[in-house]
């Protein structure tokens, strides 16, 4: 047989663990203004403004530090430790409230790696999920994980599809890539010659998930992980 792939790459919210519900991730958002003393509607935009820099390693300290820059823009007096820590606390339980794994990512992943493919990860994330990830049950799963936190680079720019790639060994166009649209990454992992798939559950509600820069995609889609293995034939 030949085989059409060398390795697949995962996104993560959404893919391999599910999407943050919209109200959920805001009320995360308006809860540090509350706490803190911040306008909330202004809170909220500015947290949405600095998205790219949480996204790409500008606040080495976390996220304390990203609500630290906004209290200052705001003109909000600098909190307490102990206030900044009530302030993100309901967005640590929102993470441990969603962080696990969605059906079928255990089954897909074990059985991707037992076929002899190896595995990648790329995710556009804030500073708080590195951690978490490789405190997870998935982490030993994947080879090459890459975080755009980490890395400063960003979906869906060539870059960080190339350097996960060169990280696996393995040439783009060789490369299954599954997720759920966000960031239009679906589209710019076929610009660099992969195969993307769609994750979409008919059964949940899309429009309440969080799926920031979505897209909409008219290529191959599969309902759960599992169909991929349709795609990955031992080697």
């Amino acid at each position: 047989m030949t085989l059409r792939f060398d390795a697949a790459i995962f996104d993560l919210f959404g893919t391999l663990v599910p999407e943050f519900p919209r109200s959920d991730f805001y009320d995360a958002v308006r809860h540090m203004a509350e706490v803190l003393g911040a306008q909330p509607d202004a809170f909220v935009e500015l947290w949405a403004e600095t998205a790219v820099l949480r996204q790409t390693g500008a606040y080495p300290g976390g996220i304390e530090e990203n609500v630290l820059a906004i209290c200052a823009a705001l003109g909000v007096p600098a909190p307490s430790d102990g206030a900044l820590a009530r302030a993100i606390a309901p967005r640590a339980e929102m993470y441990a409230r969603w962080f696990h794994p969605r059906p079928g990512a255990f089954e897909t992943l074990t059985e991707v790696k037992a076929r002899g493919y190896p595995v990648g990860l790329i995710s556009m994330c804030a500073p708080d999920t590195p951690a978490m990830w490789r405190a997870s049950g998935l982490a030993p799963f994947v080879d090459v994980a890459v975080f755009s936190s980490e890395t400063g680079l960003r979906k869906p720019e060539r870059a960080i599809y190339l350097f996960a790639c060169e990280r696996l060994g393995v040439a783009p166009e060789r490369c299954l890539y599954c997720g759920d649209g966000a960031y239009s990454e679906l589209s710019g992992a076929e610009a660099l010659g992969m195969t993307a798939v769609e994750i979409r559950d008919p059964d949940l509600d899309h429009a309440e998930q969080l799926r920031p820069e979505g897209e909409d995609w008219d290529g191959e889609r599969v309902a759960d992980l599992r169909e991929l293995l349709d795609r990955l034939p031992a080697r």
